[in-house]
């Protein structure tokens, strides 16, 4: 759909494209999220003689997306960033021929592609959790923090996949949404990942890990975007509004977030294209195109999502926010600068967000009574932590204010992988925008229900809806 149609409630109507209509970001040039730079991870030295593994015939071996470096493309990193270029061209010369699959890697087939400190049996799926997903070397974080939040709820990321168990001719059929076409399409492909390793070390993954219980769908689920886009290289970057939508079928949005105290929010979708004139709705499958091509993407006032709001104040976005995630919405937020352990332009996933109410009064008798606004935010790194106020360490401040530890259920001093309890204030500093994708949970539990319903629920999801879906968004 093109830069001047707008389609709501089914409705196709001419909109003016306007950079001067209300909204500040209608038509402003957004950019990808980049990824700054980090080393390699190190490997660890293989003890005892390598086997090769049980070897199986009959493994279905995709032809269309082939485990070679073409499939991987021209990977390159963020060009702002030159170690990342370094880094990857290093891997890349250690990536083992055909790649491996996660029988090679984890249990008792493995062998010389074994990976290190794993015990267990690869699976598909095991408990789906948000806090197990981790980014590999990829700069995809725009799309692993939205499969984070797509995970909140694990029949969603079961519903992607035909099948539910680990295959054993290592063939899985997942399905993306494309809204250009209205249309989820099925894209199959092997089990086959690229994996590096250097002589006499224990391998590594390249990209997405399995989780801690040997889950493999992460891995799966991003090969199948990347031969969505037919190579890893063009989910280099990107925007995880645009991820959500092709995940969930559902209309998302961004809310660019003011800094400044009493500032408006501003509500925006993105459209890709080689000029603001020609640009359409942004789209995962548009990236085929449009990566190798360096199209722009510029903002598009998404107010008509939002009753018809083009701006939004602090107060009305905040209850938007928390009325949204009790729904079920998706959430994920983009970073603004480095900011007291916030990674400069960087995808994450927002859990949960709470009211604490603070009534009191304090040593001198003077009374205390405001509201401590808290955000739990995940980063797909599984690292690198906020070290602001409410860190996870900080005594002090949790201490201050018991309302909030108990509210949260943080327990001061322990790590958490990558997740983190921040205040919004200071959350408006470290990101610029918050993605929604509006795919209200009507069933299923959330990760955090470990009853045997619901893990029996979870084990019955079958295969989602494919063909034809009508877009409901911008």
């Amino acid at each position: 759909m093109g830069a001047n149609m707008c389609k709501v409630d089914g409705q196709v109507s001419k909109c003016e494209v306007v950079v001067n209509n209300g909204n500040p970001l209608h038509m402003k040039k957004m950019d990808a999220r980049p990824e700054l730079a980090r080393a390699p991870p190190s490997l660890q030295d293989f003890k005892g003689t390598p086997s090769k593994g049980a070897s199986k015939t009959g493994l279905f071996e995709d032809a269309e997306f082939p485990a070679t470096n073409a499939s991987i493309g021209g990977v390159t990193g963020d060009a702002a960033n030159p170690n990342v270029a370094q880094y990857l061209e290093e891997m890349m010369k250690l990536v083992v021929p055909g790649w491996a699959r996660p029988r090679q890697m984890v249990g008792k087939e493995a062998g010389e592609y074994k990976l290190f400190a794993t015990e267990g049996e690869p699976c598909l799926f095991a408990r789906v959790s948000p806090r197990d997903i981790q980014q590999g070397y990829l700069g995809d974080c725009w799309l692993v923090s939205s499969m984070a939040t797509l995970a909140e709820y694990p029949d969603r990321v079961r519903s992607l996949f035909k099948q539910n168990t680990l295959t054993e001719d290592g063939r899985y059929d997942v399905r993306l949404y494309d809204p250009t076409s209205e249309e989820w399409k099925v894209v199959t492909i092997d089990d086959r990942l690229p994996f590096w390793q250097r002589p006499g070390k224990h391998g590594n993954l390249c990209f997405a890990k399995q989780t801690k219980e040997n889950e493999f769908w992460p891995c799966l689920l991003e090969k199948a975007v990347a031969k969505f886009v037919m190579s890893y290289h063009r989910i280099d970057g990107g925007f995880e509004s645009v991820a959500m939508e092709m995940l969930t079928g559902k209309p998302s949005v961004c809310v660019g977030l003011s800094q400044v105290p009493g500032g408006a929010h501003a509500p925006y979708a993105l459209l890709c294209g080689q000029t603001p004139q020609t640009a359409k709705h942004a789209t995962v499958l548009m990236r085929k195109e449009a990566y190798d091509a360096h199209w722009g993407y510029w903002g598009q006032d998404a107010s008509a999502l939002l009753g018809g709001k083009k701006q939004l104040s602090d107060d009305e976005l905040w209850d938007m926010l928390k009325d949204w995630d009790k729904v079920g919405y998706s959430l994920a937020c983009g970073s603004r600068c480095a900011y007291k352990g916030i990674l400069q332009g960087h995808a994450y996933t927002v859990l949960r967000l709470l009211d604490v109410p603070i009534d009191r009064k304090d040593k001198q008798g003077k009374e205390e009574k405001f509201t401590l606004k808290m955000l739990h935010v995940r980063n797909p790194h599984r690292t690198n932590e906020w070290f602001g106020r409410f860190h996870d360490d900080d005594w002090e401040t949790w201490n201050k204010y018991p309302e909030a530890l108990k509210a949260c259920a943080h327990k001061v001093g322990v790590k958490d992988n990558g997740v983190f309890w921040m205040e919004w204030t200071e959350f408006k500093h470290g990101f610029r925008d918050v993605g929604i994708c509006f795919d209200k949970q009507s069933e299923g539990t959330r990760y955090t229900d470990n009853s045997k319903a619901a893990i029996k629920e979870h084990q019955g999801v079958k295969f989602g809806q494919v063909g034809y879906q009508k877009w409901e968004g911008l």
